[in-house]
């Protein structure tokens, strides 16, 4: 694998030095922009096309149905035309399938276009969040192993980063896409982070620096605007701040030598994007007012300090800075600022901090979704203005940002890309070549099969195939038996495992419209007591999930017992965070995959009889062709793991000591 990514690197690295220098196509009047200097551009700009293009929203819904083809939705080709914006960012509710995902990016860009009111035409800025793992939203392309996995990958990391930046940026760029919010670049030294997780490398700084540049590098060589995330780092934070504000107690100091390593590794490398976290800083930052009249810290993407002193001073960056999601409870409902919180007035005096702190793009300050909305932003940049022309934000300010966005869409060559009638089936069969090939898929499964990870093999229970005759497999939902039903089919198939071995599966989660009930019937315990092996899949993302009043904990623990009681082995496949390997201890062996998505997914059907099989889960599949005896495992574990205390209440909490340290590894 390595001498040919070698090869398709050093071709596309060629490639995208050609497309670098293709004509920035923003017009005015039918002349062309291309020998004027970003300033000029700018200057014919109205304040309003300036504000816009400062402005990224989203367009999940209109009217409640999801925005999927933009010919069916005239009202928001209506309000989409009535401001320059910067760009749209789509999601998981606006992407069904490659051709109409093609379709969709095209019209956007050609609605975008044909606005003829504009003193200028940008083309707009495409990002999605594709980080590849638990967060992605091409749901026919190639989900890939997620960072935390790569990161297990020991000396191959770097080239496996590399490759996952390729295989992401080419999926992307196919459809029509031109920025990638990522890499994750957060240092995950929290075992009780809720947010980040598998998403991050690794818990050492200086491999998530590495890692994260040559991720950096394959969507570059596809021409993929990269953006490093979160800044100043989110790994040390135990608050979802989509739904929380998190805070980091931590001096600069102690930042320098953790958080901002990667960070000022890929500004030193050229990064071109840095996306804002909403987390507060108190030993670092200014305390201020908040609006409700009570005192504290703005979040970092609010923060002169942080945005305009650490990062554009200390560390030197002058690129585009994006905040993450302004529709994020953390600033949406923080009551940060005068106003009612979501209210316009609201909205406008956060983005006054933010502009004003050094950043450039607002990402989603809300939803574009129905006419109330579009009043908003028609409401929002009016208030902008207002503060312009009062002074509070100074325009030489909004002109700094603009001329950065600008100067990014010309580094990129980033024009229209609105095809034609004649060249829109072609560019639909070249994304159907590429997105979720089967290429794509078969470097996916070998970077998995790098991955995994064996933290314990006690008595030699792994392979099962050398004494399981009766293997359960103990899933957490429903929707899991496709994949391990699928995997140990074909482990059967290719005489792995006896075709006579009997596999059964059962799953311990109920859904519930009340919250998850246990699923673990009399029926489910004596096939466990029966059995010769378990493999107990867990997701842990939080220490919830591990309290005893969980039923993910109570079940695992009843399986442990019940097959232990028959005279069984049980094996903890860990599908997600690693750190569950210190709630059960008496599992014989543990297994570790860092990927709990995409189970419902059969993998077996990307055997090249299909394009576009969809974004299965590798990790899993080859976690168990590693159970069963047919790799053997090479993944080192990227973080440490620290034993885990188990409270008066029947919660959990990670103490100081480390049960398992970086590098460990069968």
């Amino acid at each position: 694998m390595k001498k040919r990514f070698a090869r398709k690197v050093k071709c596309v690295l060629m490639c995208a030095v050609v497309l670098c220098t293709a004509v920035f196509a923003v017009s005015c009047g039918g002349t062309n922009a291309v020998d004027e200097e970003g300033s000029a551009t700018v200057s014919r700009m109205t304040l309003d096309e300036k504000l816009s293009q400062m402005i990224i929203p989203a367009i999940r819904t209109w009217n409640e149905n999801e925005v999927t083809d933009l010919d069916e939705v005239p009202d928001l080709k209506e309000a989409l035309k009535k401001h320059q914006y910067g760009g749209i960012i789509l999601f998981a509710q606006n992407i069904k399938d490659t051709e109409q995902t093609v379709k969709l990016v095209s019209g956007l860009q050609a609605n975008n276009l044909a606005n003829e009111e504009a003193s200028v035409h940008i083309p707009y800025l495409m990002p999605l969040d594709e980080e590849g793992g638990i967060v992605i939203r091409l749901t026919d392309g190639t989900r890939m192993t997620g960072n935390m996995a790569i990161g297990a990958t020991g000396d191959a990391a770097e080239e496996n980063a590399l490759a996952t930046g390729r295989i992401i940026g080419e999926e992307l760029s196919a459809l029509g896409f031109n920025a990638d919010f990522a890499p994750v670049v957060d240092v995950n030294n929290n075992a009780a982070n809720p947010v980040i997780g598998v998403r991050s490398f690794s818990d050492d700084p200086g491999t998530v620096a590495a890692l994260g540049t040559s991720y950096m590098d394959g969507l570059a060589g596809m021409n993929i605007v990269a953006s490093c995330k979160h800044f100043p780092g989110h790994g040390d934070t135990d608050v979802d701040s989509h739904i929380g504000t998190p805070t980091v107690e931590k001096t600069y100091e102690q930042l320098q030598q953790t958080e901002l390593v990667p960070f000022e590794t890929m500004i030193g490398h050229g990064v071109d994007m840095v996306m804002t976290a909403h987390i507060t800083f108190p030993k670092i930052d200014d305390k201020v007012t908040y609006g409700d009249g009570t005192e504290g810290y703005y979040p970092a993407t609010m923060s002169k300090k942080i945005i305009t002193d650490i990062l554009r001073g200390d560390l030197g960056y002058d690129g585009v800075v994006v905040t993450d999601a302004l529709e994020m409870d953390a600033i949406m409902n923080a009551a940060l600022v005068e106003g009612e919180p979501q209210s316009t007035e609201y909205m406008v005096n956060v983005a006054e901090k933010v502009i004003n702190a050094g950043v450039d793009i607002l990402l989603i300050p809300k939803d574009l979704k129905d006419a109330e909305s579009a009043a908003f932003y028609d409401d929002y940049i009016s208030g902008l203005e207002a503060k312009v022309e009062d002074g509070t934000i100074p325009e030489e300010r909004i002109d700094e940002s603009v001329e950065r966005i600008l100067k990014l869409k010309e580094k990129y060559g980033i024009e229209e890309s609105a095809y034609s009638d004649n060249d829109i089936e072609e560019a639909i069969e070249n994304a159907k070549s590429v997105v979720g090939s089967v290429e794509h898929h078969k470097d996916e499964m070998e970077i998995a099969r790098g991955a995994i990870t064996v933290l314990k093999n006690d008595g030699n229970t792994l392979p099962i195939s050398k004494y399981a005759d009766r293997v359960f497999l103990l899933g957490r939902v429903e929707t899991d038996r496709t994949l391990v039903e699928s995997t140990m089919s074909a482990l059967k198939d290719e005489g792995v495992i006896s075709p006579d071995t009997e596999v059964s599966f059962d799953y311990y989660i109920e859904p519930d419209p009340e919250g998850e009930k246990l699923h673990y019937t009399e029926e489910m315990a004596e096939s466990i007591r029966n059995a010769d092996v378990v493999i107990g899949m867990t997701q842990t993302y939080n220490t919830d999930v591990l309290a005893e009043s969980s039923p993910m904990y109570q079940a695992v623990s009843k399986a442990i017992n019940d097959v232990h009681e028959g005279g069984g082995r049980f094996v903890l496949l860990s599908c997600r965070l690693p750190y569950d390997a210190a709630r059960f201890l008496d599992a014989d062996a543990v297994v570790l995959a860092y990927l709990g998505a995409g189970m419902d997914i059969d993998p077996t059907a990307a055997d090249g009889s299909s394009i576009g099989t969809g974004a299965y889960n590798a990790n899993a599949a080859a976690a168990l062709e590693v159970i069963a005896g047919k790799t053997a495992s090479s993944g080192r574990l990227p973080v440490n793991i620290p034993e885990m205390n188990i409270n008066s209440d029947g919660t959990v909490s990670y103490g100081d000591e480390l049960l398992y340290k970086r590098g460990a590894g069968y």
